[in-house]
């Protein structure tokens, strides 16, 4: 059975927003001759920056304040608070070695993260970093939402227990000047779940999910200036005696572009049937340190632009190997997802990583 776990961990936290440095730091530790191999730092640095309305008639208002998250490697502390006056903030922060600093910021509900902050030890080292903020209005208004893209992928079949499990992400775009916080009810989307579904959650922490009757709706906000992105994930059933499963993918707004990206390997054949057509396949190169392989994912997509309601129609024939393959999120796009993520878990003080799990 294919089932979604959450696990809390703070160490997810530290390796998305380390990258690299996280594991630099293991090997210097692992072979250094003396203590000195690992870098100190100390003192404070210091961190200004603007904040700026993208909304016309909506000047920055009073009050706000720059939160300054420092993760360890093995903590998140209290935030510094930075009062924003005059559309501008400075604070000193104290240092660490290997420590980062998330700016972070909420206005109306919506919550805002500028680029991680790393200071560098040594003489010289710049000891100061400008981190800029633009905010938006609200709105309950529904703007002109369009999706640019939807893109599903396989990253589970379990042939004893007929199930597939699948992963969307939805790319939407909002040409207005203000935050779409959703209408009466919060709900900013609603996203057809593919037939057959029965369990579908949310990965965005910005809002919640629900799944009823076929749709999945979110209370994520939907930002101006920037693709929002939003993720969720399902477990369909099939009938094995058919041995193939008709995944539709449906567009709740207006979309560029529809697709469904399947590992080599997973099904016998991928056959694209209404609104749809083999694109070329895509290779997803295993980065250092991952340990998951070098993939090939087959590519089917839409035809062209699809209305709202529409969709496209695949066919996965072939599903009765007697194996369980799972795969997360093998695109790099999901190593983004998952570090807007990390961020945006920050705020609440915990990190979560996602995992496939089988329970016979």
């Amino acid at each position: 059975m294919i089932r979604y776990g959450a696990m809390l961990v703070l160490g997810a936290v530290v390796l998305t927003i380390f990258g690299c440095k996280t594991s630099s730091v293991s090997a210097q530790t692992a072979t250094a001759p003396t203590a000195t191999a690992t870098p100190t730092i100390t003192g404070n640095g210091r961190i200004s920056g603007t904040i700026t309305s993208g909304t016309a008639d909506a000047p920055v208002p009073d009050g706000l304040q720059v939160q300054l998250i420092a993760v360890d490697s093995t903590s998140i502390g209290a935030p510094v608070l930075a009062p924003v006056s005059g559309g501008k903030y400075a604070v000193d922060v104290p240092l660490a070695a290997w420590r980062v600093i998330i700016p972070r910021l909420v206005h109306a509900g919506v919550t805002y993260f500028g680029d991680p902050v790393t200071f560098a030890d040594g003489a010289g080292a710049a000891r100061t970093a400008t981190r800029d903020f633009m905010i938006y209005a609200v709105t309950h208004e529904a703007p002109q939402l369009a999706i640019v893209s939807s893109t599903v992928t396989v990253v589970a079949i379990d042939r004893e227990a007929a199930q597939i499990g699948l992963v969307r992400e939805d790319r939407v775009a909002n040409p207005s000047d203000r935050v779409y916080v959703g209408d009466d009810q919060g709900v900013t989307l609603r996203i057809p779940a593919p037939p057959g579904a029965t369990e579908a959650s949310g990965t965005n922490v910005d809002g919640t999910f629900a799944f009823a009757r076929g749709v999945v709706t979110t209370t994520v906000p939907i930002r101006p200036g920037m693709l929002t992105s939003i993720v969720t994930r399902y477990v369909v059933g099939y009938d094995p005696r058919a041995d193939q499963y008709a995944l539709r993918v449906t567009t709740p707004l207006t979309a560029e572009q529809l697709e469904v990206r399947v590992p080599e390997g997973y099904v016998g054949a991928i056959e694209p049937a209404s609104g749809a057509r083999r694109a070329p396949d895509t290779f997803v190169k295993a980065q250092p340190g991952d340990p998951s392989a070098d993939q090939v994912l087959r590519v089917v997509q839409s035809t062209g632009r699809v209305n709202p309601g529409g969709g496209i129609v695949v066919n996965l024939v072939g599903l009765s190997k007697a194996v369980v393959q799972t795969n997360p999120l093998t695109e790099r796009r999901g190593a983004l997802i998952a570090v807007a993520l990390a961020l945006a878990i920050l705020g609440g003080g915990t990190a979560a990583r996602w995992r496939w799990s089988r329970t016979a």
